[in-house]
């Protein structure tokens, strides 16, 4: 997806404060970490990686995890 359409996707979608990507990983601060990906996209167009995180916070949000957790010792 280009910067256009996913700014266009975030604009129009209510945040939470934390989302579970996957079973390993929860991202805090959703609505901040967004809007500093969004930022970096349009400035460092050539850096996949920005487009990566946005990429599976959309996923997130769309198909929320619904599995186990890690187990704590």
């Amino acid at each position: 997806m280009s910067y256009e359409e996913l700014s266009e996707y975030f604009s129009n979608v209510t945040l939470p404060q934390e989302l579970r990507l996957d079973r390993a990983t929860t991202q805090l601060h959703v609505a901040d970490f967004v809007k500093q990906l969004l930022k970096n996209m349009k400035n460092y167009p050539d850096n996949w990686r920005h487009q990566y995180q946005l990429m599976r916070i959309k996923h997130a949000l769309e198909n929320p995890y619904n599995g186990p957790e890690i187990p704590r010792f």
